[in-house]
């Protein structure tokens, strides 16, 4: 009697833990499944704005030696007629009506994607954490803030993984003197998109850097200012507002946009292969118990 008491219970225990390895099973899916479309982000097109590195109406070029270096189209309403740095590209004035048009589009789509709320207040990049990754590390994604979206002095912020992102600070856009973003593990400055609300400072560089200290396309029509020295590999998108350069760098940037439908990351896997052999093993429970 003792032990088919025991055996009754210890089959209403198996048959409880085939349900709960279902449930956890179909809940890592599902929370897979939200964690993506939460975090996920899409590129604009940026159009006609494509080939430029500087779109403003007013673009001013705080020093010509050593001279400033564009990689790329530039085109502004109010300038100097042989403007003192050397542009690869076309000099177009002022600016073609199409390009204040696309750079309105594309900030429309950036406003309107879903985004991870990183806080009210003002957030230092350098110390914001996502998920396992260590303080400054950021996957790809979109990312908004209430305030201004700040990089600390002497510090570095990695973007880290093929996709795109997408950064839309409340405020102002500000990096401390001698930071840097850089990007790793297949992230490409085409799909790098700073969209700020107030204005746009890079800050300087206690000498010249034979890397890009600054990665992505700024789309702020409230001004961007690029600090001595400071490189920028991406495109300063201004139409209506100004560009300031200080013996900068700026390079329209060379590498192949993300393809959504890609190869899950390291970490999506073990999601996936933990959400499968939860739900294959209670599935398995309860068959077997059927029989």
């Amino acid at each position: 009697m003792k032990d088919d008491l025991m055996l009754r219970r210890f089959s209403r225990f198996g048959g409880n833990c085939s349900g709960l390895l279902v449930g956890a099973g179909f809940a890592a899916l599902f929370s897979l499944s939200q964690s993506d479309a939460a975090l996920a982000a899409t590129a604009p097109s940026l159009g006609s704005t494509s080939t430029y590195g500087v779109v403003s109406s007013t673009f001013t070029n705080s020093n010509t030696s050593p001279q400033t270096i564009i990689n790329g189209d530039v085109c502004f309403t109010t300038g100097p007629v042989t403007p003192p740095l050397t542009i690869t590209g076309a000099t177009v004035t002022p600016c073609p009506p199409a390009t204040g048009v696309d750079q309105g589009v594309a900030l429309a789509n950036l406003n309107g994607q879903a985004c991870t709320f990183l806080g009210a207040g003002a957030i230092a990049l350098d110390s914001v954490v996502i998920g396992v990754n260590p303080p400054g590390t950021i996957p790809p994604g979109c990312y908004s803030s209430g305030g201004a979206m700040n990089i600390t002095v002497s510090t570095t912020v990695t973007l880290n993984g093929t996709g795109v992102y997408i950064f839309r600070p409340g405020g102002a856009l500000n990096t401390g003197a001698n930071s840097t973003v850089t990007l790793a593990g297949g992230a490409c400055a085409s799909d790098v998109f700073w969209a700020p609300v107030g204005a746009t400072t890079l800050g300087a560089n206690a000498a010249p850097s034979p890397t890009p200290t600054f990665a992505g396309n700024i789309l702020d029509a409230a001004g961007v200012t690029i600090g001595h020295f400071a490189n920028l590999t991406g495109r300063a998108l201004v139409f209506g507002g100004t560009v300031t350069t200080d013996a900068n760098t700026i390079t329209v940037p060379a590498c192949a946009g993300f393809v959504a439908g890609g190869i899950p990351t390291l970490s999506e896997w073990a999601m996936v292969v933990l959400a499968a052999l939860l739900a294959v093993g209670g599935a398995a429970a309860m068959r077997k118990r059927a029989s």
